[in-house]
């Protein structure tokens, strides 16, 4: 195996821009949970901050979609507020220090900051994006593998269709709209490259 391939052999999925945006927001949701792994109902809670108005329009209002994020993924501060924790993030970097004389250099951490900081994914999570693997009808070319993309639709469809999963079987009594989501989430792309960047 090429060393080349060996760094990539990880690439399972390529996640859309609206997914990868949520993700980052749900990263934010975990660290003010205090949280060390993001769990479902965080990337949940991320699409809702991130994808507003991408998936509002398979809630029957505004207000159903606001009430399940804050009930069922523990996450009831405006959506508005979500992106300010996060825009107060990258507007307040670690302090970077020079050492005299020399290319080196050390960063000092804000307190309560989730930059540089590490997520781990919840095997809940992982099984969650392994179902939406296989659900994937758009392929997409990521670090040089073909490998199936990942959008908010087809995640909160994938949510819904993993055994064992209590979030996805509350998601489908919510009155969701899973047909027109599924529809959505499982429509072929004439150009899916298109929608990672």
């Amino acid at each position: 195996m090429v060393f080349g391939e060996q760094i990539h052999s990880f690439v399972r999925h390529a996640e859309s821009r609206h997914l990868r945006i949520a993700k980052t927001i749900s990263m934010v949701i975990a660290h003010a949970k205090q949280q060390k792994e993001i769990q479902l109902r965080d990337l949940v809670a991320g699409i809702y901050v991130a994808n507003f108005e991408r998936i509002l329009r398979f809630w029957p209002g505004a207000a159903t979609f606001e009430d399940f994020v804050a009930e069922h993924c523990d996450w009831s501060e405006h959506r508005l507020m979500t992106w300010d924790r996060w825009n107060y993030e990258l507007q307040h970097p670690p302090r970077t220090i020079s050492i005299p004389f020399t290319s080196g250099f050390f960063q000092i951490p804000r307190k309560h900051t989730f930059a540089g900081k590490m997520f781990g994914l919840s095997d809940e999570s992982k099984r969650v994006y392994l179902t939406a693997e296989g659900l994937s009808p758009n392929k997409v070319t990521s670090f040089g593998r073909v490998v199936p993309l990942i959008t908010p639709e087809l995640f909160l469809i994938a949510t819904v269709r993993t055994e064992g999963v209590e979030l996805g079987r509350r998601l489908s009594d919510s009155g969701i709209q899973l047909s027109a989501l599924e529809e959505a989430a499982i429509r072929q792309l004439e150009s899916p490259d298109k929608l990672m960047f």
